[in-house]
C-alpha cells in the first residue's frame, strides 16, 4: 500500500509519494540539493544529511500546502510554471537555488487566493 504524502515520514516514502504530483527523482534532487543517485539511495535507508532532510521536509510541506487548492497534477504544474511572486522564475528552480522561504511564501500566497 502506497503511503500518501501527508503520512509519509521517511525520505523514501516522501520521494515515492511525490511521484503522484509528477515529481521525478531529478526534481527531488534539484529541490534538495543532492544528486539523483542520492535520491535513489534514500530508498535503501541511506541516511540524509540534516540540510538535505530539512529541504526534503520543506518540499513536502509546500506540496501539502498547495494540495488543499490544487489537484496533484496542478501542484506539479505550479512547481514548473513561471511565477510572478518569484520574479518570473519557476519554483523548482528557486528551490534548487536554496531559497525555500521564497517558494513557501509564493505557495502560501497562492493558497490564500493570490493569482500569479
Amino acid at each position: 500500500m502506497a503511503v500518501t504524502l501527508d503520512r509519509a515520514v521517511e525520505a523514501d516514502e516522501i520521494v515515492a509519494a511525490l511521484r503522484a504530483y509528477g515529481f521525478t527523482q531529478a526534481d527531488v534532487a534539484a529541490a534538495t540539493g543532492v544528486s539523483e543517485r542520492s535520491v535513489r539511495n534514500w530508498a535503501n535507508d541511506t541516511p540524509l544529511r540534516r540540510r538535505h532532510e530539512e529541504r526534503l521536509q520543506a518540499l513536502r510541506q509546500i506540496v501539502l500546502l498547495l494540495d488543499d487548492s490544487l489537484t496533484p497534477r496542478g501542484v506539479g504544474q505550479w512547481f514548473r510554471a513561471h511565477n510572478r511572486s518569484l520574479e518570473g522564475r519557476r519554483p523548482l528552480d528557486v528551490l534548487a537555488d536554496g531559497d525555500l522561504e521564497a517558494v513557501r511564501r509564493a505557495a502560501a500566497a497562492f493558497a490564500e487566493g493570490a493569482y500569479v
